[in-house]
């Protein structure tokens, strides 16, 4: 009896807890004194989340420096931008597995503009499959690759932005995911490369604070987002994924837009499912018995299976990130 009071203490507590946290809505008069005519360097912006971050901060009239690998991409995407508001919009196609230049992307969003007010850091190279027995995720150049792309570009970008942001006092969004807190045996290689975004810039958020900087920080804690692309490669294994846990990619780019007017230190979404995730990780030592009984190897298999095929059919797998 007193052990399910307790444990009743503690779900109330934790309910108690996410709600203190529930992100707040931004006003109109926000938005125009935070966004408009603001410089925002925005990496990853061809597709999915991006490109719906593209037009939401379009319409409050940004000016926004696109980058991303496919240049197809980025017309189509700063059409609509321009379309949908916003004050100017460059394009810069670029491959960031190329580490040691991803710095001059800064500086050209500093020459193109004069300044840079805020960094979002969204670009990603998606990875899925298994671990062991998978010659390709064990060989040391496609790891390294890996997190050329996703963690060390990071880490260069904002080496180079952040006296540009000292002096706007402005703020960087990095996209990460619940793969960088909690394990997913299915992506170990992706799982591993936001654990590295995760441990840089929560540190760096400490440095920060701890010189008074002006410079913010928030860390996107994303969870299953269904854009267009990912919706149609999960098709009916949607149904794998209670609804609580499906975010919304229009919901998803409003919270990180409104994240850079916030700035809170982590924007959760989808919020409930991915804070009970976050909770059950670090309070259940059984939490990797509960995600093989929740799904079974067996349907972790023909999931992957069936990422890895529709993502070679939509050229994924080539780089088009």
């Amino acid at each position: 009896d007193k052990m399910w009071k307790g444990a009743l203490v503690i779900l109330i507590l934790a309910v108690f807890l996410m709600w203190l946290q529930y992100p707040r809505k931004v006003s109109q008069q926000e938005y125009d004194s935070h966004i408009k005519d603001k410089v925002v360097l925005l990496c990853g912006a061809s597709s999915g989340i991006g490109e719906q971050l593209a037009y939401k901060l379009g319409k409050q009239g940004a000016q926004l420096l696109l980058v991303a690998r496919t240049q197809s991409k980025l017309d189509k995407v700063k059409e609509g931008a321009i379309k949908a508001g916003a004050k100017r919009v460059e394009t810069l196609s670029f491959d960031f597995s190329n580490v040691e230049s991803s710095g001059d992307v800064v500086g050209k969003a500093v020459d193109l503009f004069g300044k840079i007010d805020y960094l979002i850091l969204n670009h990603a190279a998606m990875v899925s499959g298994y671990l062991i027995n998978n010659d390709r995720h064990q060989d040391p150049k496609y790891i390294l690759r890996m997190f050329r792309i996703n963690a060390l570009s990071f880490y260069e970008m904002t080496f180079k932005a952040l006296p540009y942001l000292e002096a706007s006092k402005g703020h960087i969004f990095a996209t990460s995911s619940m793969a960088g807190e909690t394990p997913a045996s299915f992506s170990n290689i992706y799982t591993s490369t936001k654990h590295a975004v995760n441990g840089f810039f929560y540190s760096l958020q400490q440095e920060l604070l701890a010189r008074q900087s002006p410079v913010g920080v928030t860390v996107g804690a994303l969870g299953l987002i269904l854009t267009d692309n990912f919706d149609a490669i999960l098709g009916e294994d949607k149904s794998l994924f209670p609804s609580c846990a499906q975010g919304d990619v229009h919901v998803c780019a409003t919270g990180m837009m409104d994240s850079l007017i916030i700035r809170p230190r982590t924007f959760t979404y989808p919020f409930i499912a991915n804070k009970l995730q976050r909770f059950l990780w670090y309070i259940n030592p059984y939490y990797h018995e509960m995600m093989n009984s929740s799904m079974p190897m067996e349907t972790f298999d023909r999931l992957v299976s069936t990422m890895k095929e529709q993502s070679e059919i939509r050229g994924f797998q080539k780089g088009n990130f």
